[in-house]
């Protein structure tokens, strides 16, 4: 006898969808900032200025990599509440999108 797999819940699929709405707007304006800061670095060096290129690529690379590190602890710390894993993603997002978004938008605007 076979069984039908559970259907996913209303709520599960909203969460989903969520979820991939703010990781795509997060990683999008995060390669618009990635794509900036390297044109930026590779102007340095080619002004003869290859070690400020270089430091300035650094605390890029190491900000992003303390954003990754903060946000996967916080997806672990979440679950202690029992959230769904679609639910994790979704706060996760909600708490990545702002910053690389507000970057963008005063990027695009020029300021």
């Amino acid at each position: 006898m076979q069984t039908m797999p559970a259907q996913p819940s209303r709520r599960n699929r909203f969460m989903t969808a969520l979820a991939i709405t703010l990781w795509a707007i997060s990683a999008k304006t995060t390669a618009l900032c990635l794509a900036v800061a390297l044109m930026i670095a590779a102007w340095g060096a080619a002004d003869e200025h290859p070690r400020e290129a270089a430091q300035f690529l650094l605390q890029v690379g190491g900000v992003l990599a303390l954003a990754g590190v903060v946000l996967t602890a916080i997806w672990h710390a979440l679950r202690l509440f029992r959230l769904s894993a679609a639910t994790r993603y979704a706060i996760t997002g909600a708490l990545a999108c702002p910053g690389p978004v507000w970057l963008a938008l005063r990027v695009y605007f020029g300021h």
